[in-house]
């Protein structure tokens, strides 16, 4: 029998094992062969702006839903994405991302008036139905594993927000200090990748426990893949 030990370390590895499959996927593959433009470039941190926005809905409704410390973790979390950090001069995480598409030629209008693609919408709304219909175990792994997939600390060759920014670096002479959200997340998600594995060190006891955690995380990988192909498939039309 497996002790609590062993199961903490088989989820945990689980886990890091999923997030380099996710960066490695067909999906992911396409996403990062399709050459950049400003144009295209554009495509992308627009459709990452309802990205960002979903992500903040998304943790709301879980916070609603998990015990007292739980929602203490995720406030943490979501306080710089929300106000940003004036300590730092930082703004927030969807500011970040409207001062990132000025290196592209976007200006905040362009933020207010597109829409999400119909591909990014629905992956919008079936993270949403994960995160208010699911057991509240399952909504966090479905939030937090998107944090353990963009880490550069647990990824082999850095997470999405790295690689897009040297992307962006080498084929269209953006520097990195001009990529505000690209650069701020390549750090900050190594600390936000670990709150999943502090809810699990105290709630994740019995097998039914473990499996709704990667159910969750399971499951909003899958969408986060067909997320990517939508904003793939966008720019290649461009």
């Amino acid at each position: 029998m497996a002790t609590f030990i062993d199961r903490q370390q088989e989820l945990k590895s689980t886990l890091y094992q999923m997030a380099n499959e996710q960066i490695n996927s067909a999906e992911y593959t396409h996403f990062y062969a399709v050459p950049l433009t400003p144009s295209r470039a554009g495509i992308y941190i627009l459709q990452r702006a309802h990205f960002v926005l979903n992500r903040r809905d998304c943790w709301g409704h879980v916070q609603g839903k998990v015990p007292f410390d739980v929602k203490a973790l995720i406030w943490e979390h979501e306080q710089e994405e929300l106000i940003g950090d004036a300590g730092r001069g930082l703004a927030n995480h969807y500011a970040l991302g409207v001062q990132e598409g000025e290196s592209v030629g976007l200006k905040p209008e362009d933020f207010e008036k597109t829409p999400p693609l119909d591909g990014v919408a629905t992956c919008l709304y079936a993270w949403l139905h994960i995160a208010t219909n699911r057991t509240w175990l399952a909504a966090v792994a479905s939030s937090a594993v998107l944090e353990i997939a963009n880490s550069d600390e647990i990824v082999e060759g850095d997470g999405n927000a790295a690689r897009m920014g040297v992307k962006m670096r080498d084929e269209l002479d953006i520097p990195l200090k001009r990529q505000q959200s690209n650069a701020e997340h390549m750090t900050a998600e190594i600390e936000h990748a670990h709150l999943l594995l502090k809810v699990a060190e105290k709630y994740v006891q019995t097998q039914q426990d473990e499996d709704e955690v990667l159910a969750g995380a399971r499951d909003s990988l899958a969408i986060d893949r067909v997320y990517k192909n939508a904003i793939a498939a966008a720019m290649e039309a461009d």
